[in-house]
């Protein structure tokens, strides 16, 4: 990936690629305008941004992406790898491709090395579908390391499931544009959403402790009145692909944190969300539970 400088970014102009923290989770999409100097200095305030050194994926591609395999897992979706009797955290891989109830997926890393397996070693996995986290265990069928470095595994076994409920707080780095609500019906189309951008009507924020049930909200400017009503408007990259969520919210608190009053942060309280953006919340949220989190035991 490519380090940005405030510099390397345009102000008041879509943005020519995505912008991700250091960790490659997305921040701010590419089209998406940072609107003024305080905003941008809003986006850096949470430590570097990185681009990727290609093009992001097309929407073709993206919709390719979203045929389901086995589980109903997604190409592109985040699993977490052990060998049988590892107690260590687990390394991170990506569900690449299937073919019948094979599975594809990238050559597992922890810590930037990739793990040590071979053909006939038996792993550990558990992934996200969206509704269910699934715990299984496959065993490799081959190494190959050409185009890429890659592992072909067996149909899944010894499958465990646990569906998702409440989905857990986690903390997020994600810009998003807030705009006032007075009915929470408010559904601007493209053209309607670039005025409020260019007008100021539409706020860029940052979100953090993101949940089903709201978010920590930080702006570059003064807190909307505790009650008011919002919509927040903002990307979610989940199993590799990036899907917009609309999101109407009221004002619940405002911190009194005095050393960021440049900078103040407020808590939301999403509305009754919809099946589709709860369960992209969702699978982005368990997404960074994995990552964030040991492979545990299977139960």
């Amino acid at each position: 990936m490519i380090h940005l400088s405030p510099n390397d970014l345009p102000v008041g102009a879509p943005l020519p690629w995505s912008l991700l923290d250091s960790d490659g989770n997305l921040v701010l999409g590419s089209g998406n305008v940072i609107p003024d100097v305080r905003d941008l200095a809003l986006v850096f305030r949470r430590g570097m941004l990185c681009r990727q050194e290609t093009a992001d994926s097309d929407e073709s591609q993206q919709e390719d992406a979203l045929r389901p395999g086995p589980l109903g897992l997604q190409v592109g979706t985040l699993l977490h790898v052990k060998q049988q009797g590892d107690s260590g955290r687990a390394a991170a891989s990506r569900l690449i491709g299937f073919v019948e109830q094979g599975l594809f997926i990238t050559w597992p890393q922890l810590g930037g090395r990739d793990l040590a397996v071979q053909a006939g070693d038996t792993l550990l996995l558990r992934g996200f579908s969206g509704r269910v986290i699934h715990s299984f265990t496959s065993t490799i069928t081959a190494v190959c390391r050409s185009p890429f470095r890659y592992l072909v595994l067996s149909a899944p076994s010894q499958l465990n499931q646990m569906p998702v409920r409440k989905a857990a707080r986690v903390p997020t780095r994600l810009a998003a544009y807030m705009m006032q609500s007075q009915d929470g019906a408010h559904d601007a189309d493209a053209d309607t959403f670039a005025a409020e951008i260019a007008n100021g009507a539409a706020r860029l924020v940052m979100l953090s402790d993101l949940s089903t049930g709201g978010a920590l909200v930080q702006a570059a400017g003064p807190a909307p009145a505790i009650g008011s009503r919002v919509q927040l408007r903002f990307r979610l990259r989940t199993a590799s692909l990036d899907s917009e969520v609309i999101a109407d919210a009221w004002v619940r608190a405002v911190t009194g944190d005095e050393a960021d009053a440049e900078f103040p942060a407020f808590g939301i309280a999403f509305d009754v969300l919809g099946e589709r953006e709860m369960t992209l919340l969702q699978c982005f949220i368990y997404e960074q539970l994995l990552t964030s989190s040991g492979l545990g035991a299977r139960r």
